[in-house]
């Protein structure tokens, strides 16, 4: 049976994190934009970060992980341009995953992907 790309990320989320990049961002400053590719997951360590959109509805951007919320992953996974702007409205420390890095462990569990 194959693995939904959420399962695979709660299997394997030590691997993964593993991968990222500490990074801090001082309020105001912006983690990503509304209308670019994602090229990569934020996951929030400390600090807020607000979502800022053109009034689209797109959903809730996140998701939770064992180390916060998770930033940009349902557009790395259906491939879609990212819905809103991220801002940090506080300073933040933030882990960032590439999406090169993600992308073999989601082509495990993904129907007709590539190995």
């Amino acid at each position: 049976m194959e693995l939904d790309p959420y399962s695979i990320l709660r299997k394997r989320w030590k691997d993964i994190v593993a991968l990222g990049e500490a990074l801090t961002f001082r309020a105001g400053q912006v983690l990503f934009y509304e209308g670019h590719e994602p090229y990569g997951i934020f996951v929030i360590l400390s600090g807020l970060v607000e979502e800022v959109n053109s009034g689209k509805d797109c959903g809730r951007e996140f998701w939770s992980s064992p180390q916060g919320q998770v930033l940009g992953l349902s557009h790395i996974l259906n491939g879609s341009p990212l819905c809103c702007t991220a801002v940090a409205a506080t300073d933040c420390e933030v882990l960032f995953i590439p999406k090169t890095l993600l992308e073999p462990y989601f082509q495990q569990g993904i129907p007709g992907a590539s190995p």
